[in-house]
C-alpha cells in the first residue's frame, strides 16, 4: 500500500486532504504530520513514498523543510509536492524548484490535479526504487565479479609463488640429499676408522697400564708413561667427539649436566679455532640438570658456537660462553615468549663479530637460508639449533646489530638428577677373581695384551681370535667358563650373534660387550640380547676390572 505524508499546520487542511484520498485514491495510506520537524522525523522513519508539504508553517516553512529533506540520505528520493495557500508567480515556483520539490500547486486544491500530480509521483518513487534496486542488483552483480576476480588473481599469484618455492624446495633438497650423502659417507668412514682407531689405543693403553706396574713409581720411565696415558685419553676423546657429529642416532633423553657438556665442545673447539679468537668462559657449575639428549646438545651448542667463530674468522674476537639458572615469572617475562613461569637454565653464546641486520635476523632460522659462500654452509645449522631447543620445551632468543656482534640466549628447563646410579664397588676393593673368561676379539695384539692383563688379575684366560671357534669352544665345555668378553664388530659372526648363541647354551651367563664404535641400535639389540654390559674401547685397566668383578659379584647374588 502506498503511503502519503501529509505536512501541514492546518488541521482542516489535514481533514480535507484525508476526504479526497478516502475518495479518490483509497488504496493509498495517509499519514499526517502538523509541523516541519514532526514532519522531516515522521519521513525518516516511515519513508512514504510521496509528501505534500506546506509552504506557510510556523518555525520552519516548507522551502526549509523540503531543503532538509533533499538533504538527507534517507529521503533525498521521496518525491516532494509543495502546496501554497495563494496563487504564486514564477520567482515561488522556481524558489520551490530549488528547494528540491518535485511539483507545485496552489490552494484552493483542485482534486483532479492534485490526484493526477500524487500519481506521477508514485510512478516516479516507483521508478526510482526499480531504478535503485536496479543498481543494488549491478553492485551485487559487480561486487561478486569483482570478488571472483580477485580470487582468481590470489589463486593464480600463489600458483605462482607455489611454483617458485618448489622449485627452490627442490633444489634445497637436492643440495641437503648430496650433503647427507655425503654425512653419510663421513659417518661410515669415521665409524671404521674409530673402530681401528681405538683399537690401537686400546693396545697402546693396555700395554701402558701393564708397563706401569713393572716400572717404580717416581721414576722418569714411570712419568713418561703417565703422559702416554694422557696422551691416549686425549686422543680417545677426540674420537668420541669425531662420532658424535658425524653418527645417526636416536634421541634418548637423560639428565644431563650442561656445563660438562659445554667443557667437552670447548676443549674441542680450543683445537679447531684459531688463536685470534679468545674464548671467554662464565660458568655456574652449581647449575642443575636439564632433561637431555646429550647428542643433540652437543650439537646444538657445536653448530652456534661455529656460527659464531665463522662470523669473527677474518678479523677475531671473543667468542662467550656462559651458563646460569635464571626464574622466570608472568611479572618478570622480559621478551616475548611461550616459556611457562619457573627456573631454567640460561646459555648464552655470543660472539664480537660482524653482526647481522634485521632483515637477515628475520630469516636465520629458516631451513637453507644462509649467508655463508657456497660450499661454506647448507643453511641447516641453525634451524637445526632452533628445532633441538624447542623439542626440549626451551625458546631460543638471537639479538644482533651489524658491527656490534650476535648474541644467542637459550633457555632450558631445568630438571632432576633423574640418572640411575650404578653402585661403585667400595674403595679398595678387591678387583682381582679366579673365575675363568672367555675372550673373543678379531685383533691379535689386543688379545694378546687383554689376556696378559686379565691373568696379571688372577683370572683364566681362554683367548679366540675367530668368533666361529669361540662358539665351538664354548659349546663343547660351556660349564668351564664364568664370563664371556666379546669384540662387537667381527668378521664370521659379530659379537652380539655370538653373545645370543653362547646365552641360548648357557643362559645365566655373563657376557660383556667390548668395542671400539656403536651406534644407538647396537647398545638397544645388546640389551635385548641379554648382554649385562656394553663398554667402548680403549679402556683402562682398573675400569675394565671393576666391570668385570661388578658383573661376576652380580651373578653370585
Amino acid at each position: 500500500m502506498p503511503k502519503i505524508l501529509a505536512i501541514d499546520d492546518k488541521q482542516d487542511n489535514l481533514i480535507t486532504l484525508s476526504a479526497i484520498f478516502k475518495t479518490f485514491l483509497p488504496e493509498c495510506d495517509l499519514i499526517i504530520a502538523q509541523s516541519g520537524s514532526e514532519g522531516i522525523e515522521k519521513a525518516k522513519t516511515v519513508l512514504p513514498d510521496t509528501i505534500l508539504l506546506d509552504i506557510k508553517m510556523p518555525k520552519m516553512d516548507g522551502y526549509e523543510v523540503c531543503r532538509s529533506l533533499k538533504e538527507d540520505e534517507k529521503t533525498k528520493n521521496i518525491p516532494v509536492i509543495l502546496i501554497s495557500a495563494i496563487r504564486t508567480d514564477s520567482k515561488d515556483l522556481v524558489k520551490g524548484l530549488e528547494a528540491g520539490a518535485d511539483a507545485y500547486l496552489a490552494k484552493p486544491i483542485d482534486e483532479c490535479v492534485l490526484i493526477a500530480q500524487v500519481n506521477t509521483a508514485l510512478r516516479l518513487k516507483d521508478a526510482e526504487n526499480n531504478l535503485q534496486n536496479q543498481k543494488k542488483i549491478l553492485a551485487t552483480m559487480v561486487r561478486k565479479r569483482t570478488i571472483e576476480l580477485e580470487r582468481s588473481n590470489r589463486k593464480l599469484k600463489n600458483e605462482i609463488k607455489e611454483h617458485h618455492r618448489v622449485e627452490k624446495e627442490k633444489k634445497a633438497l637436492e643440495s641437503q640429499l648430496r650433503q647427507s650423502q655425503k654425512m653419510e659417507a663421513i659417518g661410515i668412514l669415521a665409524g671404521g676408522i674409530a673402530h681401528d682407531f681405538n683399537n690401537i689405543l686400546y693396545v697402546i693403553s693396555g700395554y701402558t697400564e701393564i708397563t706401569l706396574d713393572e716400572v717404580p713409581e717416581g721414576s722418569s720411565a714411570h712419568s713418561n708413561l703417565k703422559e702416554v696415558m694422557k696422551g691416549v685419553a686425549r686422543a680417545t676423546e677426540m674420537v668420541q667427539h669425531i662420532l658424535l657429529f658425524s653418527r645417526k642416532s636416536n634421541v634418548q633423553k637423560q639428565s644431563v649436566k650442561l656445563y660438562s657438556v659445554i667443557n667437552d665442545v670447548v676443549k674441542f673447539l680450543r683445537g679447531t679455532i684459531p688463536s685470534t679468537i679468545d674464548i671467554d668462559l662464565n660458568i655456574d657449575t652449581d647449575c642443575g640438570y636439564i632433561f637431555a639428549d646429550l647428542t643433540q646438545i652437543n650439537q646444538l651448542i657445536m653448530n652456534l658456537a661455529t656460527n659464531s667463530y665463522h662470523a669473527m674468522q677474518k678479523k677475531g674476537g671473543i667468542l662467550g660462553i656462559a651458563l646460569m639458572e635464571k626464574k622466570i615469572s608472568s611479572d618478570n617475562l622480559d621478551f616475548k615468549s611461550n616459556l611457562s613461569p619457573g627456573t631454567y637454565l640460561k646459555l648464552t653464546i655470543s660472539d664480537t663479530g660482524c653482526g647481522m641486520d634485521k632483515e637477515v635476523l628475520g630469516k636465520i632460522f629458516d631451513p637453507y637460508f644462509t649467508t655463508k659462500e657456497v660450499g661454506k654452509g647448507t643453511g641447516m645449522g641453525l634451524s637445526m639449533a632452533h628445532g633441538i631447543v624447542k623439542d626440549h620445551g626451551g625458546d631460543i632468543k638471537v639479538y644482533s646489530e651489524p658491527g656490534k656482534g650476535t648474541k644467542f640466549d637459550i633457555y632450558f628447563p631445568l630438571g632432576e638428577n633423574e640418572s640411575v646410579k650404578q653402585k661403585a664397588l667400595p674403595a679398595g676393593a678387591d678387583l682381582t677373581g679366579t673365575e675363568r673368561i672367555l675372550f673373543v676379539d678379531d685383533e691379535e695384539a689386543l688379545i694378546l695384551m687383554e689376556k696378559y692383563m686379565l691373568e696379571n688379575l688372577g683370572y683364566c684366560v681362554t683367548s679366540q681370535i675367530n668368533s666361529m671357534e669361540a662358539l665351538e669352544i664354548f659349546k663343547r665345555n660351556p660349564d668351564e667358563f664364568d664370563l664371556v668378553i666379546t669384540d662387537l664388530t667381527m668378521p664370521h659372526m659379530a659379537g652380539i650373534e655370538l653373545a645370543s648363541k653362547i646365552i641360548k647354551i648357557k643362559p645365566d651367563i655373563p657376557v660383556i660387550i667390548c668395542t671400539g664404535f656403536s651406534d644407538i641400535n647396537d647398545e638397544i639389540e645388546a640389551k635385548a640380547a641379554g648382554i649385562c654390559e656394553f663398554i667402548m674401547k680403549p679402556i683402562v685397566k682398573k675400569q675394565m676390572a671393576s666391570i668385570i668383578r661388578k658383573v661376576l659379584d652380580k651373578k653370585k647374588r
